[in-house]
């Protein structure tokens, strides 16, 4: 387990497979999501091949359930110790967003959105925008929506090209070294590396959701989908999921097809996968936002309640080379939730966070009631990694329940019940 905590240590273990498992954690996630932000992306592979070799015998699987470098890094050392999985360069062509779509656009070129590659160091990028407004422009590698901005106007372009250039490199720089892992033939875009951004024309929709499945043999499986609802000044900073979400089998299968031909022309196999896509409520038009070549931390809580073994079980049966169950529908809960509490001051202090005293208390009405408190008291706002640039995610709240008035009532006096406190921080200390 590459990448792991107790959290999701102890979910795996619930699974029921797992009294037939052997499980080793092999970098703990603090290792591959610093708080600083830096770090070698070698010197980690390097570390876990190093616990690996010291083990008292070889892994039969090796997985992870954490974008990059986690995704990178177990794509590499399935290669390296010859276990299944997806190739790195299928992982590559995934996390890569300029790469993703240019492959996206071989495939669909209906539905794929424009997208432009552009260096925020160079005069050319300083000089004009490369897309009519209004756009996206995003990293080429990141994730939870960091460095990602929506351009309305040339103000918002300068200091999105700025913020770029402060701390592009984070994740530009390790991502360039896994490049460097592929083989001679992979065909990485000439256009960008770790360190460019793109510039992507808008797609989004009202309904945003999420399938989760596995490629096995060829074939693209979906076991799940999860509704995602969104808030904040541009209606980008995620607010809550909901599984099994509401949607029509054919809404799901049409997604299921558009993201079959993108994995296959991308040559990914042997692995589980989570993609998101847009829905025009409407015309149930459907447009792909992104694939990602994990399953999702964040819906692993979920699976659990509702199914009784949380997702982990199909990304461990997929790296044993198995083709994984279909969820069973046997937890406690007819449908669950986790809802994201966030700050949207421009920056702040905190002084009070709920405490492990008030959390129990709630468990008392609320047994299956999972938090996981994500800022300590003293910290500053800013000092979170991984933030998408509109907000800061202090808490998750994990609720099951039999209908959506039972999770929404109970998500309430959850957040009624475990406050912060913020100082906002003086205007010219902001950052």
């Amino acid at each position: 387990m590459v990448g792991t905590d107790d959290f999701h240590q102890k979910l795996i273990g619930k699974i029921p497979e797992a009294k037939d498992w052997r499980l080793v954690p092999v970098l703990h996630r603090t290792e591959v999501q610093p708080e600083h932000g830096l770090f070698e992306f070698d010197v980690l592979y390097n570390r876990a091949r190093e616990t690996i070799d010291d083990l008292d015998q070889a892994p039969d699987a090796i997985v992870g359930h954490l974008d990059f470098p986690v995704t990178a890094l177990v794509s590499l050392l399935c290669r390296h110790y010859g276990l299944p999985g997806a190739s790195p360069e299928a992982v590559a062509r995934c996390e890569h967003k300029f790469w993703m779509r240019k492959l996206q656009r071989e495939v669909m070129p209906e539905t794929t959105p424009k997208v432009r590659a552009l260096n925020p160091f160079s005069t050319e990028a300083q000089q004009a925008p490369p897309l009519p407004y209004t756009f996206w422009l995003k990293p080429v590698k990141a994730h939870s929506s960091k460095l990602g901005f929506k351009i309305r106007e040339l103000f918002e372009y300068e200091r999105a090209l700025h913020a770029c250039r402060q701390a592009i490199h984070f994740y530009g720089e390790p991502f360039n070294t896994f490049l460097g892992h592929l083989s001679k033939d992979a065909k990485i875009p000439k256009e960008a590396n770790g360190n460019h951004a793109i510039a992507e024309e808008l797609i989004s929709e009202e309904r945003l959701f999420t399938i989760e499945g596995f490629v096995h043999q060829g074939e693209t499986v979906v076991y799940g989908a999860i509704e995602t609802l969104r808030t904040g000044q541009h209606m980008s900073s995620l607010s809550s999921y909901h599984y099994p979400a509401e949607l029509p089998d054919d809404v799901i299968e049409d997604a299921r097809v558009i993201v079959d031909k993108v994995l296959k022309r991308i040559g990914f196999d042997s692995d589980v996968f989570n993609a998101e896509l847009f829905l025009d409520p409407i015309s149930n038009t459907l447009r792909l936002l992104e694939i990602n070549p994990r399953i999702s931390k964040s819906h692993s809580p979920l699976f659990h309640m509702v199914d009784g073994a949380s997702n982990h079980r199909q990304a461990i049966q997929a790296a044993l080379g198995e083709r994984p169950k279909l969820p069973e529908g046997k937890g406690k809960d007819e449908m669950a939730a986790k809802f994201m509490v966030r700050s949207h001051e421009a920056d702040g202090i905190v002084r009070r966070v709920p405490s492990d005293t008030e959390v129990n208390e709630l468990r008392k009405l609320l047994p299956d009631l999972m938090v996981q408190v994500l800022i300590k008291e003293g910290a500053r706002l800013s000092d979170l990694s991984d933030q998408d640039s509109y907000s800061y995610e202090l808490m998750d709240i994990f609720l099951g329940g039999n209908n959506t008035e039972m999770i929404r009532d109970a998500y309430e006096r959850c957040r009624d019940s475990l406050g912060f406190l913020i100082q906002p921080m003086p205007r010219e200390s902001v950052r």
